[in-house]
């Protein structure tokens, strides 16, 4: 990897040496969109997550970075995108399925590439998970999913314009929604354990929840 550029997990990673209170509020914020992958039966078979850097952490990562044209060199995007997948596997790609209440395991992610916006001076992280057992998503078990880092360091939210799609053969017969929850209200009712203990899965707290509906074929 190039001189100067500074992998996303390496800020997360750091949280480990600071005490609970200092890792408390976000220090990296990603604007998140999402794709559910569903196959000919209506089944959930892969998500693909798409993240959009805040501008701050987009100019650390590429600090000292050629930037011949106005572009980045692909070569060293690559570099940024495999240490980013590399150290986010450990986390499971801050990902998380389940449909009727039980975790899908993931496969091996595809398509992982990283993207340079000049315009906005924003870096992009898009990946595509696929369900290691595709997975129905009826009414009455229904497919949901998170993206959240579970310290709280990165705030991950959705955008407000195309936030989640459907895409598949029976991407027609699927319904989606998204909740998000009240953050002034989370902040109010927080237990006191968010702040004390390293295993307090803040970051679940404040996640959105999508859920995906596919009705049957005929």
């Amino acid at each position: 990897m190039a001189a100067g550029v500074w992998p996303l997990f390496a800020l997360a990673l750091a949280l480990v040496a600071m005490p609970a209170p200092a890792s408390a509020h976000p220090h990296v914020w990603i604007d998140l969109r999402t794709e559910a992958h569903v196959d000919a039966e209506g089944r959930l078979a892969a998500v693909t997550i798409v993240w959009i850097f805040d501008e701050f952490y987009s100019a650390f990562a590429l600090d000292g970075l050629e930037k011949p044209g106005g572009d980045y060199k692909s070569e060293d995007l690559a570099a940024l995108t495999d240490v980013n997948m590399s150290n986010l596997a450990e986390f499971d790609y801050f990902a998380e399925v389940t449909q009727g209440g039980e975790p899908a395991a993931f496969g091996e992610p595809r398509d992982a590439h990283s993207t340079w916006d000049e315009e906005s001076g924003r870096l992009s992280l898009s990946f595509t998970l696929p369900i290691a057992e595709p997975r129905a998503a009826t009414a009455a078990a229904p497919a949901t999913f998170r993206v959240y880092d579970p310290s709280y360091y990165i705030s991950i939210d959705y955008t407000e314009k195309d936030p989640l799609r459907v895409v598949g053969e029976a991407a027609g017969r699927c319904k989606t929604a998204i909740e998000t929850p009240n953050v002034e209200n989370v902040w109010m009712t927080l237990p006191e354990s968010a702040f004390t203990s390293g295993q307090s899965q803040m970051g679940a707290m404040f996640a959105a929840t999508a859920t995906l509906i596919c009705e049957t074929a005929e």
